[in-house]
């Protein structure tokens, strides 16, 4: 058994037995990680503040080869995000980008990029003041790509050929041209999003809201993961 510290999103927490839970993060180097946070849920756990879902943290913990769940040591707030958790368009949109990033990240596999992006764009929500789906959608975008799941844009996803307006949208490649088939019609603005949201890395560009962009990439990541996504159903829910 050795220690280890690291940086790590709170993605979500397990309740287990009468005082403790089982945490799930995101860490760059190890994936997704669970650790079970021994009595963090009696009264003045010195542990409790900072597990809450998309806390930005920093642990330490014990990692034994072969466990599935290690145990929590510690636990340091580094950003709770209270601009997403203090407006409910926010909170919501946001339960998307989190749900696709703990569906793509792999237990104890090194998830550098991904971790980063997450971060990225939960710092950027945070702050932000358009429309909260166009950021999630962005959010969205940038962790397929770094999952390596990004759609084609910019060609045929089903022949390959150069499109420049694209007139539907396959669930299993991208952006597709007038003559091939396609799960989803795309509109002009729909397609404009999508290429300008692919072409922002840094930082997410206030293109202004576009009716159906959240659904669509949902829709795109339930296909490549064979997954679907609780998230949406409640945006849908509490936002309707």
């Amino acid at each position: 058994m050795s220690q280890e510290r690291t940086e790590a999103v709170v993605l979500r927490g397990v309740d287990f037995g009468e005082t403790s839970r089982i945490v799930t993060f995101l860490c760059p180097e190890r994936g997704r990680l669970a650790c079970m946070a021994k009595g963090v849920r009696r009264k003045n756990s010195a542990l409790a503040p900072a597990l809450d879902t998309l806390n930005h943290v920093e642990l330490l913990y014990y990692w034994r080869d072969g466990r599935e769940v290690q145990t929590l040591a510690e636990a340091s707030l580094l950003d709770g995000f209270t601009g997403i958790k203090a407006d409910l368009a926010k909170a919501a949109f946001a339960a998307f980008p989190m749900e696709l990033a703990a569906k793509v990240a792999q237990t104890n596999e090194p998830s550098r990029e991904l971790f980063a992006t997450l971060v990225r764009g939960l710092r950027g929500l945070n702050a932000w003041t358009g429309a909260a789906a166009v950021h999630a959608a962005w959010q969205a975008m940038a962790l397929l790509a770094a999952a390596g799941f990004d759609p084609s844009l910019d060609a045929c996803a089903v022949c390959g050929a150069p499109i420049k307006a694209a007139h539907g949208f396959s669930l299993s490649g991208g952006a597709t041209c007038a003559a091939c088939p396609a799960e989803r019609r795309l509109s002009a603005a729909q397609y404009e999003a999508l290429r300008t949201l692919s072409g922002a890395r840094s930082a997410c560009p206030d293109i202004g809201a576009v009716p159906g962009l959240c659904g669509l990439l949902s829709a795109y990541a339930a296909h490549q993961l064979e997954t679907e996504f609780r998230s949406i159903r409640v945006i849908a829910e509490m936002l309707a």
